[in-house]
Formats: structure tokens, sequence, C-alpha cells
């Protein structure tokens, strides 16, 4: 429901400003009050342990509910040492980390219910060292200890760390030397529900801090509701208020150490109506108490609850920090599902960027590219890659059109989130509401890490009729071949011109004309300059020399053909290092040489034949082609 008359300004407004009137959401199943005491005594324990383990009955089980959909393969995580499907069992609410040292080493924490006969939960977790090709699912942290909202992460050596609610509403932290395979102690470190754990890598004064942040309505510690850690997690310094309490988000690090926390507004109640980002310059320092400022940032929209997860949220506020070394370096951005204040839609995905380190916030964009106003885009995640490639994901009802039957879709940018990819669907279809674990919910997030190939994705979903955690591979593809549209441009398959890593062929305008591609050496003919010319030295080689092509080439590439066939021209060199002069050691006596400029990644001319064509590519050519007129640079 749509209340008239009331709307959020698209702006900022910084802590100790005076607000406008809030804007109303589109009602979710339940009211915000309700929602909120609810949801604040939700990480109770209030069943036993179920008096067996699914995983003890040999014969509970099933095959791994592995599942392709299109180029995409999901992975089952939760499975037996054989890599079976534990039939019984359920886990949910993933997050997933990525060994820094060793990339093919992965780490997932869940929520594991050994049981779907009681909802007492605790820390699952699971590692490969294939990339995600397979996993091993060792057990839970601490037997017998109910445990909730996983939250994992690394620092820069490759130690793996576990974040881990209890049902005290205290935080235990776990350490992890030997790439996820055992865990030390417990660490405590004070905490509450809806937890969030950061872990510095800027490189700067800050390296290997471990921040921790959570809600203060369900908390060990009243208001105080962050915590540092500047020992690596041997201890935990004593909380401290952060402006707006920051509620139901993430925490994230920016390049210059800048510490970022996200959430819905906190202050008073669960607000859901305004989402807020506090940020401390300072907390990097382990000689200063951390000062943290805020702000409110407009999405136009509310968090919500219920809907095709009714017990639980529909998202949290997900904050990213760019730490590319390009122009968007230093960016950070807000992503959420929310219920629209301007439009009577149940969710959309929405982001709202800044460009000055949290200080000012942009207009939010709708990431979500259905034209309907009745589906659910809900558990959005947002991750960006070191090139500075936003990666979005969540939940997408739009192709059944009903709330508890939804896909994972994905979407990126390469413009810091002003466009949006289309949409992609990248699983099948799955029911929220099946394999409950006596509790009407499927988590309350997804885990997502962003390398410059690819998105890595640990998901909830019901494939095999019950609730069980995936892991995935997302990557751009917009050509459709099924390999990452960055590693086509790396591989030089595809050509990116205009450097916007978006493969030429997929451009919607077309490519300039006179963007990228090579030009054509001097011909004695139209093209002035000193032609090629061959010449034998004393020692048998020959020398090539040329003068420079028409175009401004960086580089030229060297062919060699055997004489009477003229198109038999395959590489000898695929760079001269900018030189117009190079000496070969011929294949035979009977062969002619053909010099081809290049610019960036694409060649140019390799020359006319003797009716005026442009001569055809090589076999096994260096690089695609694009020739730029000679005329048209005159």
């Amino acid at each position: 429901m749509i209340q008239p008359g009331r709307r959020l300004a698209w702006a900022a407004v910084i802590v100790g400003l005076a607000l406008g009137q809030s804007a109303a959401s589109a009602e979710p199943e339940e009211s915000k009050a309700e929602s909120a005491t609810r949801f604040q005594q939700e990480e109770r324990p209030d069943n036993p342990p179920a008096p067996f383990a699914a995983a003890e009955d040999a014969l509970a089980r099933s095959p791994a509910g592995d599942v392709a959909f299109g180029p995409y393969l999901s992975v089952q995580v939760n499975v037996d040492a054989a890599g079976r499907n534990i039939v019984g069992d359920a886990a949910n609410e993933p997050s997933l980390v990525i060994n820094p040292i060793n990339p093919n080493n992965m780490l997932i924490g869940w929520r594991q219910f050994n049981s779907i006969t009681s909802n007492f939960r605790q820390a699952g977790w699971a590692y490969t060292t294939n990339g995600g090709s397979t996993w091993t699912f060792p057990g839970v942290l601490t037997p017998g200890t109910f445990r909730s909202d996983p939250v994992v992460g690394t620092d820069t050596i490759g130690n793996l760390f576990y974040q881990s609610l209890k049902g005290d509403f205290t935080l235990d932290l776990f350490k992890s030397t030997n790439s996820a395979v055992s865990w030390g102690a417990p660490v405590p470190s004070f905490g509450g529900d809806k937890n969030w754990m950061a872990i510095d890598r800027s490189g700067g004064i800050g390296t290997g801090n471990i921040y921790g942040i959570w809600q203060r309505f369900a908390d060990c510690c009243g208001l105080n509701v962050f915590t540092r850690s500047t020992n690596g997690g041997l201890s935990f310094q004593s909380p401290i208020q952060v402006p707006f309490w920051p509620t139901f988000g993430t925490m994230d690090i920016g390049p210059d150490g800048t510490l970022y926390a996200a959430g819905i507004d906190g202050t008073n109640d669960q607000d859901v109506d305004h989402f807020v980002v506090s940020r401390s310059i300072n907390a990097q320092n382990p000689s200063q108490s951390p000062f943290f400022s805020g702000t409110q940032v407009a999405l136009n929209g509310a968090m919500a609850f219920g809907g095709p997860n009714p017990d639980g949220l529909l998202g949290q506020a997900n904050v990213v920090a760019d730490k590319s070394s390009g122009p968007t370096q230093g960016y950070v951005y807000l992503l959420a599902s929310v219920a629209p204040f301007d439009v009577p839609d149940p969710l959309d995905v929405r982001l709202s960027r800044s460009t000055d380190r949290g200080l000012t916030w942009s207009p939010p964009v709708r990431v979500n590219d259905d034209p309907s106003l009745d589906n659910y885009q809900w558990f959005g995640a947002l991750a960006v890659a070191p090139d500075g490639r936003l990666d979005a994901i969540w939940y997408d009802s739009r192709s059944s059109g009903v709330p508890n039957i939804s896909q994972l879709y994905y979407a990126w940018s390469y413009d810091a989130g002003v466009t949006w990819s289309p949409n992609v669907a990248v699983s099948p279809s799955f029911d929220s509401t099946v394999g409950w674990p006596q509790q009407n919910k499927i988590g309350d997030y997804l885990g997502i890490v962003s390398d410059n190939v690819q998105a890595h994705v640990a998901y909830a979903a019901t494939f095999n009729g019950e609730q069980d955690v995936y892991y995935v591979r997302l990557f751009p593809d917009c050509n459709h071949n099924g390999i990452s549209d960055e590693t086509d441009v790396a591989h030089a398959t595809s050509p990116d011109c205009d450097g916007n890593h978006v493969p030429d062929e997929c451009q919607a305008l077309g490519v300039d004309p006179l963007c990228g591609g090579g030009g054509t050496v001097p011909d004695a003919g139209s093209v002035a300059g000193i032609p090629l010319s061959v010449s034998r030295l004393p020692s048998g080689d020959v020398q090539l020399t040329w003068g420079s092509s028409c175009s401004a080439d960086g580089d030229y590439e060297v062919y060699e053909g055997t004489l009477g066939n003229f198109t038999s021209h395959a590489p000898r060199l695929c760079t001269t290092a900018g030189s117009t002069t190079v000496t070969l050691t011929p294949g035979s006596d009977n062969t002619y040489y053909l010099v081809v400029p290049r610019n960036s990644v694409l060649e140019g001319s390799y020359g006319k034949t003797s009716s005026g064509t442009e001569r055809p590519q090589g076999s096994n050519a260096c690089h695609p082609q694009v020739v730029r007129s000679c005329t048209a640079l005159q």
C-alpha cells in the first residue's frame, strides 16, 4: 500500500541536520512494529537439538543437487564425504570468502540445521581447494552450540576468519591458518544480532584490523555496537556507539582504510524507511579511538520483511567500496532490495553511489529491468571487482509471477552503476517455502565476492526439495559464448577498441570506426613513407625495415608466408616492441613477409592484393582485426 503525499527526497542527510517527513513503503505482510519486535527475538534458541542428525543415517542420501543453467553451474556445498546430498538437513544464509594467497581455496559459512525437525542451528562450513568444483563439509564449529548469522573473511596473508553469533547475543571469532581445514579456539568478541565483520586489507596502517558491528536491539552492550581488534583477532576492544546505529547491513573498507557501515536507521527503532551509512576515517589507526560520522542515504524505498521469506528479511543493506586503481577508485556503493515509495512494486533492487567517500550520495538507480510492478527482487547483494566492475545478484520472481518461486538473477555495470547490463537468470526456479527447518525462512542474505573475471556466489536454494547451499561462478557474457567477456577481451578473442570492457560486437550503438584498430604501413603507393624492404645479411638472416604506419599505431606484427601461396602467412612476431626494424632467420628461401600495424589489441591492414582488395588475415592471427582508413586519418 502506498500512502499518498509521502515521498523521500533523493538526497543525503548528514547526521545532525533536521530531517523531513519520512516516506511510506509498500506494506509487507506484517506491520513494521510487529516484524521489528519479532525480529529482535529471532536468533534465540527455542528448540532443543534434534535427537538425531540426518547425517547419522547412512541411507539418508541422494545425488547432490548440482544444476546447470546456461553457462552457469551451481555446485552443492553441504554434501557428505562422497559428494552426496544429506537428506533431512537444511542449510541457509551463506557467507563466502576467497583466500588471497590461493584463489582456488574458498570458504563458505552458513547456518546448519542438522535435522529439519528442529530449528536448532549451528555454524556450518565447507572449503574448496579446486576453485569451487568440489567442496568438503567437515561439520560444524563447537558441535552442540547454538550459532547463527555467519560472516567469513580473510586477511592479506591468507588467514581465514569465521564470525558466529551465539544464543546469548554474543559473538565468537574463529581463525584458520590452514585454508579452513581446521579452526582455532573461539575468541569472544562482544556482539549482537545481525552482526557483520570486515577485515582491513588496504595496505595502510590498519591492515589486519578486524571490525565487528551489530544491531543495538538484541545485543550484549546496549547502545555500544562496534568493536575492533588491532592484534589479528586475539582480543577485541570494548564496544562503542556508532551514529545512526546501522542495522541489518554490512561493512566494507575503502582503499584508503576508511571504514563504512550500512543499514537502516537504528537511532530510535528499526526504522525500515531510512537507510544510513556511517564511516570512520581513523578506525584504522590502532593508537586512536574510532570516531564515526553518519549520513542518511535515500534509496526511495524501505527495507522489507515477509513475502517469500515469511520469518526473515528480504535482504540487507550492502555497502561496498571500490578498491580498483582506475578512475572509480574510492567510490562507495549502497545497494538493497527495497519496497519502493514511488511505485506500487513489492520489491526492487536499487543502488546509490558516493564519489566523495560517503559524504554525498547519488539518486538511486533501479538495477532490475523487468517492466512489471508485481515481482519480488529480494536478497539483493553487491560486490565490486578489482577492475571496478560492479556485480549485483538477487532472487527474482519475474518468471513465475509467484512470490515464493524465484530464480537467482545477475547484472553487471562497468560505469559505476549508472547503467546496468540486461538482467540474466542464472539458476533454475526454486520454491523458497519448502524445506523449512521449523523456521519459516531461507536465511537473510547471500554471499558474493568478485575478481576481474567473474563473481563468486554462495546462495541457498531448494532444488532438492530442501534448503541447501550452492556455489556458482557468474560472469558477464554479452556475446553468449559461455566465456566471461573479461576473458574474451584479455585473450583478444573479442576486440574492445574503446577499452570499456564490453566486446565490440555487443555494443548497442556500434563502435566508432576510428576507435582502435591499426592503419597501414607505407606501400610505395597510396600510403606515404618508407615501404617495407627485405635485405639478406651475411649471417643468412634477413632484416626487415619499414616506415611508420599511417595511424598512431604503437606496435607491429610480422607474418611470413610461402611464395606462390599468398594466403599462407602465419605469425613470426606478434610484437616488435614498436620497432620498425627486425632481424629474422627465414623459414625457407621461398618466403614473403608482411608487416601489420597494431593499435592496442587490434590489427590493421595486411596490405592490398594486386587487384586492390584488402589481403586477408593470416592463420592463427595474433589479434582480431579492425582496419582504420588512412584517408579518414588525414
